[in-house]
């Protein structure tokens, strides 16, 4: 009974809101009839929904800017208050306030002038470039004409070949000459003979003129037969004796019969020499030595370049000539004078000139119009200090009424000054051979010691004679100056790998500190037995060999990736100037490959590019980093680092 009545509860609620539901739909209905618009209606109310909502964006912007304004507004009535508030704390702001927009007008006229500068400035920059533009084209004429003066040069070579044929043939003409000389001078002795026999004839048919008129008469011709032939050879006599007389005159002025006009060679250089020295002098006291003279002369010269100099002259069987380079005015040119008068070593100055271009520039020449030798300071005193060739001087010297002044005994030190005005290779290379084969022959073997002679041509070649041979001893040390700068030449790498260089840069001090205590020099004069016993006196190797086999393994490996490697002759070098480097020197192996890294390593690395190398830089870095020498490792890492090429300037030593 209960389920029934829920049940029809249900239907009746059901119903009732069906019902309702009806009502609402129709009431619904009513009201949108009455409030919907239509269609032209809703057309024109979209058509003004665009402009509505423009204007409805404009008065937003509008009321955006008018907030900003009265946002702007408050902010300066703020800065106002704090303005007025300052200017009550501060009386003296408008007097200061005008003071500073007056400077404010000067700054802003400053500034107009600054910009006028700069706008002449600019114009001059614009000078400069068309300046640079010129200098450009004028270098490359100037690189042309120098082409065009090589040119010449070598033009001027062939002549002097074609000239040196010329003697040749005016030699062969001479022996011709002479023998035809010697067939007048027969042909004159044969006429003078026939001119004894006929003179008694003539005699003898004079004295039997009275004999019968056939026999007088045929006396009479024959005796004019006689008179005729006389006269005949009288005057071929004459006439050869005019040929034999012009034939000399021409033969003397070729200068072929000069047979003198040499005695310049054997003038001495070194009349007055050093006194003989001690039977020993140990390499120690002569360096202490030669340090205080030097230092006593007012020079400030660090023990460390003293001793690099000093093992550079030794090594010079490897490498004949010890290059001091840098700037002008440190002293390059000083250190060797002081270190020969400290010594006790004959010294001889060669001022290199920049036209120099051959060896004769260097030793002399023969002048063929004066048929004189025309000697040099230098060709005079190899003379003298020659050791080997005595009997051949001295004999030559006996011919020109000359006394030949020998120091073959003594030490000689050649220093040739700013040796890069000239080309070195022009004047110097084949000198710098000779002394460099010294060491490959036996110097008291005639026929090996000739490799390493030097021949000086004194016109005697035209006799057929020999030329003068002169060879440059172990007892002659060369030494050379090289300024750096626009006016010089660059060394080429055959004089660099032969070459010690020691470069100097601005010193630490430009003066002494004290007045000098000027020492005199030494007067004993160093022997060449004595020099000879510092060379056979060296440092054991074999306690280093381990560490200097490293070091130079790995400097040519790094050499050899830049592709600038070096071989036999600067590692046998690098080992014998480290053999002979003062023993008596603390840590003496890692100072004396510090100095050969500086002068035979480093001038390798001249113009490398920094970029493309840096891996193999720092791998000679390590090398100098176990040298503990921090003024070498500095001086390396400021010739690359940030720059494009590599360009080492020299290490600034001291005593400090």
């Amino acid at each position: 009974m209960l389920n029934t009545q829920l049940l029809q509860w249900s239907l009746w609620g059901l119903s009732l809101f069906a019902g309702v539901g009806a009502i609402l739909a129709l009431f619904k209905l009513n009201f949108l009839q009455r409030y919907i618009p239509t269609k032209e209606e809703a057309d024109r109310l979209q058509a003004i929904v665009p402009v509505l909502q423009e204007e409805q964006r404009q008065l937003r912007e509008t009321i955006g800017a008018r907030q900003q304004e009265i946002a702007q507004l408050d902010a300066t009535v703020g800065h106002l208050r704090i303005l007025k508030k300052w200017q009550e704390e501060n009386p003296e702001a408008p007097a200061r306030i005008q003071q500073m927009i007056a400077d404010v007008a000067r700054g802003e006229s400053t500034r107009a002038a600054v910009q006028l500068e700069l706008a002449q400035a600019e114009a001059r920059l614009n000078e400069v470039k068309q300046e640079t533009s010129r200098f450009n084209l004028e270098k490359a004429q100037l690189t042309q004409e120098s082409g065009t003066l090589r040119d010449q040069l070598a033009a001027l070579h062939e002549q002097k070949a074609e000239l040196e044929k010329d003697l040749r043939d005016l030699d062969d003409q001479r022996r011709q000459l002479d023998t035809k000389v010697a067939v007048l001078r027969n042909e004159i002795q044969s006429t003078e003979s026939r001119l004894s026999t006929l003179r008694p004839q003539v005699e003898k048919a004079e004295q039997e003129k009275t004999k019968a008129e056939r026999e007088r008469r045929e006396a009479e011709s024959a005796r004019d037969i006689a008179r005729a032939e006389i006269s005949n050879l009288q005057k071929l006599k004459e006439s050869l004796e005019q040929l034999l007389k012009r034939t000399e005159t021409t033969l003397e002025k070729t200068g072929i019969t000069s047979s003198k006009g040499y005695s310049d060679l054997f003038a001495p250089v070194f009349r007055v020499g050093l006194q003989a020295a001690q039977a020993s002098q140990k390499e120690r006291v002569a360096l202490d030595r030669t340090r205080d003279y030097i230092k006593g002369r007012g020079l400030i010269f660090p023990e460390r370049v003293l001793h690099a100099f000093h093992t550079s002259l030794k090594v010079s069987d490897i490498s004949p000539l010890v290059v001091l380079a840098g700037i002008s005015g440190t002293g390059k040119s000083e250190l060797p004078r002081h270190y020969a008068d400290g010594m006790g070593i004959h010294f001889l100055l060669s001022a290199v000139q920049p036209r120099w271009d051959s060896p004769q520039d260097l030793l002399g020449f023969y002048n063929y119009l004066e048929k004189k030798y025309r000697a040099t300071e230098l060709a005079r005193a190899l003379v003298q200090f020659e050791m080997h060739n005595r009997e051949t001087l001295e004999r030559l010297a006996k011919e020109q009424g000359s006394k030949l002044e020998t120091r073959r005994d003594r030490m000689l030190l050649v220093l040739l000054d700013e040796m890069n005005l000239a080309r070195t290779e022009y004047y110097f290379s084949e000198f710098l051979s000779k002394l460099e084969t010294r060491r490959m022959v036996d110097e008291n073997e005639p026929q090996q010691r000739a490799r390493a002679e030097i021949e000086i041509d004194m016109g005697n070649l035209l006799n057929g004679q020999t030329a003068l041979r002169l060879y440059p001893g172990r007892n002659v040390l060369f030494t050379g100056t090289m300024n750096e700068d626009e006016s010089t030449q660059a060394l080429s790498d055959k004089v660099v790998d032969r070459a010690s260089v020691v470069r100097f840069w601005v010193p630490k001090r430009t003066h002494a500190e004290e007045t000098p205590n000027r020492r005199p020099a030494t007067a004993n004069g160093l022997t060449v037995e004595n020099w000879q016993a510092w060379l056979k006196d060296g440092n054991d190797l074999k306690s280093v060999r381990a560490e200097l086999d490293d070091w130079l393994i790995k400097l040519n490996e790094a050499l050899t990736a830049i592709g600038r490697p070096f071989a036999f002759r600067v590692d046998q070098a690098i080992r014998s100037y480290v053999a002979l480097y003062p023993s008596w020197v603390q840590d003496w192996h890692k100072k004396a490959m510090a100095d050969q890294i500086e002068q035979r390593i480093f001038p390798k690395l001249r113009g490398v590019e920094t970029e493309q190398a840096t891996a193999q830089l720092q791998s000679i870095g390590q090398v100098i980093a176990q040298l503990d020498d921090p003024l070498l490792e500095d001086a390396f890492r400021k010739s690359w680092q940030d720059k494009a090429t590599f360009l080492f300037r020299g290490v600034v030593r001291s005593d400090d």
